[in-house]
């Protein structure tokens, strides 16, 4: 294991220094995929934490996709997951998706704070060091059933007032063209299937480890400034994607 040391001063949570740690460990290739990690007894002790700390900093990784969590088992680095890319025509949000669909979307807003970005939504967003964003955590619902969980970042410097602005049943891709004239245009989606936690079970009203999928989105506006960093989670069996190839 790394030498490793957390920073009391830093005003980057526990939990997120413990992240990025590991994550730096996996990139650099000390730990690959298959191996198995300290259990959370020990990286806590080790790390002077708690143990609550570890665990939390272990369950955002294995949400991103990076690590595997398995009841009885422990913790082991994720397979590297192939991708493909698909080519649409024109950059949606979420409420102009459903609507196309025929669905009414609605929404309620669970988190809306400034807080200090990760390294990974930083350097997403072209973010310096000392930039704030603005995270919105909200429950989607299409047609009054809860459909997906959506955390959104935006840049605090670019988009000041959204981080007190009533979120509603709106569409933040509108809120962004109505009052700042800007909106996400070209965006880049990655889609990965997981299994449902303890917090995104209870908002869904689906059982814990349930299928879900989840969709990472990073987007741009028109000067291809990069604008928006989205996780949103979706359940399985209310979603679905269809890729259609045309000649």
């Amino acid at each position: 294991m790394t030498f490793f040391r957390i920073q009391p001063n830093s005003p980057i949570p526990y939990y997120r220094q413990i992240e990025e740690w590991i994550r730096q460990r996996i990139r650099s290739g000390e730990l690959r995929p298959g191996d198995a990690l300290e259990n959370e007894i020990a990286l806590a002790q080790a790390l002077g934490v708690s143990r609550i700390t570890v665990r939390q900093a272990l369950d955002n990784l294995a949400d991103q996709g990076l690590l595997i969590r398995k009841r009885a088992l422990g913790t082991f680095v994720a397979e590297p997951r192939k991708s493909f890319v698909l080519t649409r025509p024109q950059l949606r949000s979420f409420t102009e998706e459903m609507a196309e669909e025929g669905l009414k979307v609605t929404s309620k807003t669970l988190e809306q704070r400034v807080v200090i970005p990760t390294p990974e939504i930083q350097t997403a967003l072209s973010l310096p060091e000392s930039a704030e964003v603005i995270l919105i955590r909200r429950l989607r619902y299409a047609d009054g059933v809860p459909y997906c969980v959506e955390s959104c970042y935006h840049p605090l410097s670019a988009f000041p007032a959204l981080a007190k602005a009533d979120l509603t049943d709106q569409s933040i891709y509108e809120v962004l063209e109505r009052q700042f004239g800007r909106r996400p245009v070209t965006a880049r989606d990655t889609l990965v299937a997981d299994t449902a936690s303890s917090d995104i079970a209870r908002w869904l009203h689906i059982p814990v480890g349930s299928a879900v999928m989840r969709i990472l989105r990073i987007a741009y506006d028109a000067q291809q400034i990069p604008i928006e960093y989205t996780y949103t989670i979706f359940r399985a069996d209310k979603h679905q994607i269809i890729i259609e190839y045309r000649g």
